[in-house]
């Protein structure tokens, strides 16, 4: 099994070596790059032979798989072997020089991902450029070596590729296709394997169509401005196509266009103004390295990308141009991951406030508030208890016992320290204040840098805390009293960056409550007059979708007349992210249980699956039952768009999204509230154009006490039902 492991991922290894030329791990868009480098025998076996021993050493020494797998220890040994193919016919010595330039250029790539990896930054192809340079010296002094001359003799290559018709159609596109633009742009591509000829790059131009829109549109742009920047600078344009200059172009626009950073306008705009850079570091540098003898290759690509990454890590903010956190080896997944995280969660790091009493009550002053929430204290709250007339106390409200929320524990709305305690300040008597003591009975805790909660106007001798105690999320700090600038008793809350008690507040929003008992809110501000209290989760509902790592579920599906069992286990990441994965089909979908919902956050596999049907239907399930309550989310376009549809859209995508898909459920309860039998989940996936309306599916979900689902497709006539 071991032996079969390692083989999968030296062929893995070795496969994506290819398309990690263009930051790509995908086996499809590998096949054809690998039949272009074969153009020219010698050129593509010597990368053959140079990425095979790479990869095999890597294995060998024990590197981490996964790296191996995705080809990033192999990409720059292919790219040094094809460039000794392309200058060396194929005999004995470049097979020995090949596979010695392999285990060379492994060396140097572990040094430089050491070296660079310490600044966050990639090594990019630096080392087949260090390592070509040394390769190319040392060869120049060996006389068993012969030249490679298949490109003197291109139209016999062809006869032998394609006869008589490819000798044809090279001919005809001599003819016809005469400018320098549109051949440049083909000779850059293909030389990017060591192929100088309009032939490859055609094949790799439809290749990086077939793969990514994003990609391609990017490697035209960045050729077409480097294009005008010769023109204008009066430079040798055919240097773009016939040497190792124009791939610098098309590689740097996709990489800061589409793949280190996010596809937007902004990314193409830089990727635009970046390119006349690269244009004049590239002369420099001709004129530098011509004098001895060596080839820029890729270099300006590399020097003015990394350049650019590590500048932008010294802005401090990300508006614009926003880098790729989690690199999914595809421009548009990228982009559409980004913009269904970035919309379904604004706030993801924040820090989670609640509020800091249990129960419902009113906000009595809300943000810019009537009284006294002005100015640099504008963004805090004031919170009391009232009945159903709406009124806060019984009786005449003449003393403080009068007041509903005098007393009431007041608790620690996020884990964190204490960091300033004021306590001993008498109360008021009602309708009058204590402008000495402001705030009255204060308690400060800190959360995280630069954020502090303050909960004043304490009763004086119920504070239950001490400077330097570490408290969480619901731990008693005192009670409700009607101390300092307090005319009646109340609570007043706020948010602030420093931990004094007379700081100005911060607006940062409540990561979750419930609104007026019908409608939950996320990472927002309570309002005037709106009833609010903490979000309190159905055990039910909970214990249904809260899974654990190594939880097994088996689930009896009937589609027609047809019957068949599947199996899902919960597994969880190195980085604490959790999934299920379908033990048949290996598809996932990756999850969270925040306290207030279960969401889904990630698909990858075969969409014909339960699992990704579950998917669909539980994308956002709420774990608190709230009557008449109902969920709304939006997915990522390429999770439920495929095909014409959504390739045609890709090339839009960076810009503007005409596609979307909604999701909406809503949940009613089984049985009353005293005697509840379960709850059933109403999910619709509804897709769009612009607001247009192209498809509709149905789900439902009947959760149980006993433990047990009850799924159902409602288009496709699927049931399941499990036991958790």
């Amino acid at each position: 099994m071991k032996s079969n492991s390692t083989l999968v991922t030296l062929a893995n290894g070795i496969a994506r070596s290819y398309s990690q030329i263009f930051f790509s791990t995908d086996y499809l868009f590998a096949i054809p790059l690998l039949l272009v480098s074969f153009i020219d025998f010698s050129t593509g076996m010597a990368g053959l032979i140079s990425v095979f021993v790479a990869t095999s050493v890597a294995l060998a020494i024990n590197l981490d798989k996964e790296t191996i797998s995705k080809g990033l220890y192999g990409f720059n040994a292919l790219l040094v072997g094809l460039g000794l193919g392309y200058f060396y016919d194929i005999n004995l010595t470049l097979v020995l020089l090949a596979a010695i330039s392999g285990f060379f250029t492994l060396l140097v790539t572990i040094t430089l991902q050491g070296v660079l990896g310490k600044y966050y930054l990639p090594f990019l192809s630096l080392p087949f450029v260090l390592s070509m340079w040394l390769v190319l010296s040392a060869t120049w002094q060996l006389t068993s070596a012969d030249v490679n001359q298949n490109s003197v003799y291109l139209l016999n290559k062809m006869f032998e590729i394609g006869g008589i018709s490819l000798v044809k159609l090279h001919g005809w596109w001599s003819s016809h296709v005469t400018s320098n633009f549109i051949n440049g742009y083909f000779m850059s591509l293909g030389s990017i394997f060591f192929q100088f000829n309009i032939l490859a790059g055609v094949i790799v131009a439809v290749a990086l169509l077939a793969y990514s829109r994003v990609g391609f549109t990017l490697s035209v742009i960045g050729y077409s401005v480097a294009y005008i920047a010769y023109l204008i600078f009066g430079l040798d344009i055919t240097q773009l196509g016939y040497s190792y200059i124009g791939f610098n172009f098309i590689l740097s626009a996709i990489a800061i266009g589409g793949y280190f950073y996010i596809p937007s306008l902004h990314s193409y705009l830089w990727a635009i103004l970046v390119t006349p850079v690269i244009a004049l570091v590239t002369t420099g540098m001709v004129g530098i390295f011509k004098t001895f003898g060596l080839p820029i290759l890729s270099l300006p690509f590399n020097i003015v990308v990394l350049f650019f990454i590590y500048t932008l890590r010294f802005r401090l903010s990300a508006s614009g141009i926003s880098e790729v956190l989690i690199q999914e080896g595809k421009p548009e997944l990228n982009l559409y991951s980004y913009k269904s995280f970035a919309k379904r969660f604004p706030n993801f790091g924040w820090t989670k406030m609640k509020l800091p009493f249990f129960g419902s009550w009113m906000v009595n002053q809300a943000h810019n508030g009537e009284y006294t929430h002005k100015g640099e204290w504008a963004h805090a709250w004031d919170f009391v208890i009232v009945d159903s007339d709406g009124k806060q106390f019984r009786n005449e409200g003449l003393i403080p016992d009068d007041y509903f929320c005098y007393g009431k524990n007041v608790i620690a709305p996020a884990e964190g320290e204490v960091v300033t305690v004021d306590d001993g300040i008498d109360d008021n008597p009602i309708g009058e204040i204590n402008i000495t003591k402001n705030w009255g009975n204060t308690v400060v805790i800190k959360h995280a840098d630069n954020l502090y909660s303050k909960m004043s106007h304490l009763l004086k001798g119920s504070i239950t805390v001490r400077e330097g105690d570490r408290v969480k999320y619901g731990t008693k700090i005192g009670e409700v009293g009607n101390s300092g600038r307090s005319a009646y008793p109340h609570l007043h809350f706020q948010l602030q960056a420093t931990e004094y008690i007379g700081s100005k507040t911060l607006k940062y929003p409540l990561a979750s409550y419930l609104e007026d008992n019908v409608d939950i809110k996320t990472f927002d501000y309570p309002k005037l007059y709106q009833q609010v209290q903490n979000i309190e989760t159905d055990s039910i509902l909970l214990n249904t979708f809260k899974l654990r790592p190594g939880q097994t579920i088996t689930w009896k599906v009937k589609e027609g007349a047809n019957s068949r069992t599947v199996n899902w286990e919960v597994f969880i990441t190195p980085l604490n992210k959790l999934y299920i994965q379908c033990s048949e089909t290996k598809a996932k979908a990756y999850f969270d249980v925040d306290g207030v919902f279960f969401y889904f956050t990630h698909f990858e596999g075969d969409k014909q699956t339960l699992l990704y049907r579950f998917y669909l239907a539980a994308y956002r399930i709420p774990l608190a039952y709230i009557n008449n309550l109902s969920v709304n989310d939006w997915f990522p376009v390429n999770k439920t768009f495929g095909g014409l549809k959504l390739y045609l859209h890709d090339f839009f995508a960076p810009f503007i999204q005409f596609l979307s898909t909604k999701y909406q459920t809503r949940i009613t309860r089984k049985g009353s509230e005293f005697d509840t039998e379960g709850y059933q989940l109403f999910s619709i996936v509804t897709g769009y154009f612009l607001r247009k309306v192209l498809w509709v599916r149905s789900f439902s979900i009947t959760v149980k006490t006993n433990n047990s689902l009850y799924f159902k497709d409602e288009q496709n006539e699927i049931e399941a039902t499990c036991e958790l």
